[in-house]
């Protein structure tokens, strides 16, 4: 299970900074650049708002990730009074609200995790076709 919930992740984190590419750190405003791999994220982080570990029922939950730097998801634990600034302009006060106070307990079984790295694998090919088409007709 352990496996399943790493690869779902990883296609989940995937996902979010594909989604996020072009936009500024969520925690920062800073510009989000550098040599972006998008299986570790060494340059971007999928920064949780409520973390995995505080809420891990809310880890795929595409509201309450967004991408940072590194420098605000791992030295400033995600800047969080920033983080939640910036939040409020992206996603709106009401969902925000609404992620911190979703307390509900989830677990995530093994045909979940699978249907999870599908779903978000999927999002993601999509997400870069269509950027890539949209560059092919802007040249």
């Amino acid at each position: 299970k352990a496996q399943w919930d790493k690869e779902a992740q990883a296609a989940f984190n995937r996902y979010i900074r594909i989604r996020d590419e072009g936009k500024p750190c969520i925690s920062c405003d800073a510009p989000l650049v550098g040599k972006s791999n998008f299986l570790t994220g060494s340059a971007i982080d999928a920064s949780h708002y409520r973390s995995r570990g505080a809420a891990s029922h809310l880890k795929f939950n595409v509201f309450n990730v967004h991408s940072a730097c590194t420098r605000c998801n791992r030295q400033l634990s995600g800047n969080a009074v920033e983080y939640r600034i910036r939040l409020i302009r992206r996603i709106g006060l009401e969902r925000v609200e609404r992620l911190e106070s979703d307390n509900a307990p989830r677990r995530f079984d093994i045909p979940y995790l699978k249907r999870i790295k599908f779903i978000f694998t999927r999002k993601a090919r999509a997400l870069e076709k269509r950027r890539a088409r949209r560059q092919d007709n802007a040249a």
